[in-house]
Parts: structure tokens; C-alpha cells; sequence
């Protein structure tokens, strides 16, 4: 149950719960936007990798900074940003996956004022045979960046304990899907949302 009340907290709050994790733990936070950023790196690297959804609030300062068909989710952590309710961050990495992503790294980068900002640009053929090379070669140039941002060497040991710990994660969340599937009762879409 006790852990149940942490996980209902940080849904509720998670920028409390960064702030918190920074004051206790120590630990830089490095925000990020898409569900390919290589959050496995930022583990090995010794920082916390926070998920940036947006905002709840009402958005106003990034209406000027963005193109008309930019999505929520970019409005809203921009906003964030802009109104200083992400200070609680280090740097922040921006996966090149979509034209609203990529436009807000430039803007991000020229107006929010964090310690780093990271690009990841991703492969986007992957059945090219050149798609694998290209890929170990951004995420070894993204090692590199990220351990100069951060001042931290990571090891190929810390990557393999991060990747493990990851995997860990996903192998819960896939149980926690197939425990829903089976039983729908069991636990609902709601607490899921909480969860991840």
C-alpha cells in the first residue's frame, strides 16, 4: 500500500516529485520528450529521466514561439519551461521523431535556459543496412554529449545495469497489460496512467 501512495503522489504531481528526487537523492534530471529517448543512457549516466507531458495549466507564453500545428504535448512542456515550472531540470534530450519535436529543440534551446540541450536523431529507414551502424553511431555520439553535460563517465558496465534495469520495468508493465487483458476487472486504465 505504501507504495501504491508514492506512485498516486508522483502521478499527481510529478513535478514535486522531480523536485523532491533532486533535493534527497542528489541527482541531475534530464527531461525528455518521446518514448525513444535513450532513457537507458541517462540511467547509466547517474541522472533520473523525466518524462515531460505537458502542462495543466493554461498555455499563453508559447502560443508566440510555435507554429499553428504543434500538438499539446509540445505546447504544454514548452510552456512549462518558459513559466520556470521545469527548473527542477538539468538539460533535456530531443529525439528527432516528429516535425513539432524537432521545431521545439531549436525554440527550446534559443528560449528556455537550461545547463544542456541534446539532440538525438534517430534513423528512420530501419530495414537499410546502414540503419544499425547509423544508430550505434548516435547513441555513441549521445553517450559522449551526455557524459560531457553531466560530467559523469558511464561504462559499458553502467549501460548493461541500466539496460537491465529497463527491461526489468518493461517486463512489469507488459505483466501489468496481460493481468489487464485477462482480467479487465483487475486493475483499471486509470491506475495503468498512474503507474506508467
Amino acid at each position: 500500500m505504501e507504495e501504491w501512495i508514492k506512485i498516486t503522489a508522483a502521478a499527481d504531481d510529478p513535478y514535486a516529485y522531480a523536485h523532491a528526487i533532486k533535493q534527497i537523492k542528489k541527482k541531475p534530471i534530464v527531461g525528455y520528450f518521446c518514448s525513444y529517448a535513450p532513457e537507458e543512457l541517462i540511467h547509466a549516466a547517474g541522472a533520473v529521466a523525466f518524462r515531460i507531458f505537458g502542462t495543466r495549466q493554461n498555455i499563453s507564453l508559447a502560443e508566440s514561439h510555435l507554429q499553428s500545428y504543434c500538438c499539446s504535448l509540445v505546447r504544454g512542456g514548452l510552456e512549462d519551461a518558459l513559466k520556470g515550472r521545469l527548473s527542477f531540470l538539468d538539460g533535456a534530450v530531443f529525439p528527432h521523431t516528429c516535425d513539432s519535436i524537432q521545431r521545439l529543440s531549436d525554440i527550446w534551446r534559443l528560449n528556455a535556459g537550461f545547463k544542456f540541450h541534446l539532440d538525438v536523431v534517430l534513423p528512420v529507414k530501419l530495414d537499410r543496412k546502414s540503419a544499425g551502424a547509423y544508430m550505434i553511431d548516435v547513441l555513441n555520439q549521445f553517450k559522449a554529449e551526455l557524459s560531457a553535460a553531466l560530467g559523469a563517465e558511464i561504462s559499458n558496465e553502467q549501460i548493461k545495469r541500466s539496460i537491465a534495469v529497463y527491461n526489468s520495468i518493461r517486463k512489469c508493465l507488459y505483466d501489468m497489460y496481460i493481468l489487464r487483458s485477462k482480467n479487465p476487472g483487475a486493475i483499471s486504465a486509470s491506475d495503468i496512467h498512474r503507474i506508467i
